[in-house]
């Protein structure tokens, strides 16, 4: 068999060629030809199976050897992805895990890190001014503060009084108004225990910090000014005098704490109080 020789080769069922010896090689290398392909040597007349010539035996074997390789190599290599991908999958689902874990501890160890109270989580995020307390007031007809109470509208203003019509004056005889009723000025009446409801104010303001830390924004300081009627201990009406927290989730919840404040059912006030959020420094 020389390398000049030509031949032809079965494919399917065409008959393809001539070709040179190199070239049917170069076919049992790709795997394009196996053992049981047929080829006939030009002039011979006859096609014989390329495992039954010599000179094809060693290269049929070669690429036999080649095949068996690759497949192997293929294999390790599927294994190896396979494992990488579980090795992922797993390593993956650890960290989730343990992602939690640190979260649940992170909050544990928060409300519970010993010779911390409660009082001190918000210490660097939420402060308070001092507050005001004065006679639970009457509406005026410049008063632009939203009344927020759970039936919604504003609060209600005084009727615009006649500057031509005097002043009703008391008779110094005549006993003031009881507690709850109003004098001529509109403003309610009755003795402001300042002292009692400033202890109230001063122990329970901080159970509203859980609600204002809910309108913290990362760099954004906030002043939010609030004020509050108390009316027989009881917390009746509140007012939010900053424009961007009169509405929303934020005046529901400090209500709903402001409700539970002890107030002693003779104090009748109105209270007002200020917040500062954004963190320090």
């Amino acid at each position: 068999m020389g390398s000049n020789e030509q031949w032809l080769y079965r494919q399917g069922d065409l008959i393809l060629g001539p070709v040179p010896t190199s070239a049917i090689i170069e076919k049992i290398a790709a795997h394009e030809l196996d053992g049981r392909a047929e080829v006939q040597a030009m002039g011979s007349g006859v096609f014989r199976r390329l495992s039954d010539l010599d000179g094809f035996r060693v290269h049929l074997a070669k690429a036999d050897v080649k095949k068996k390789v690759d497949l192997d190599a293929g294999a390790t290599a599927r294994a190896r992805a396979s494992r990488r991908n579980l090795l992922l999958a797993i390593t993956g689902g650890a960290l989730l895990v343990l992602a939690g874990a640190v979260v649940v501890v992170g909050n544990y160890l928060a409300v519970h890190t010993p010779g911390k109270s409660s009082d001190d989580l918000y210490a660097d995020l939420i402060s308070a001014d001092a507050p005001t307390v004065t006679r639970a007031r009457a509406a005026t007809a410049d008063d632009e503060l939203v009344d927020y109470n759970p039936t919604g509208g504003k609060r209600p203003a005084a009727p615009p009084r006649d500057p031509a019509t005097p002043r009703p004056v008391r008779d110094p005889g005549t006993p003031r108004s009881k507690p709850g009723e109003e004098d001529p000025d509109g403003m309610a009446m009755g003795q402001v225990d300042q002292a009692g409801i400033n202890d109230v104010v001063k122990k329970y303001q901080k159970t509203l910090y859980p609600c204002l830390v809910k309108v913290a924004r990362p760099g954004v300081l906030a002043k939010v000014p609030i004020e509050f009627s108390v009316a027989s201990g009881k917390v009746t009406k509140l007012w939010i005098e900053n424009p961007d927290y009169k509405t929303g989730e934020l005046p529901d919840c400090l209500l709903k704490e402001l409700e539970k404040w002890p107030f002693k059912e003779a104090q009748n006030a109105s209270v007002q109080l200020s917040f500062n959020i954004g963190k320090k420094g």
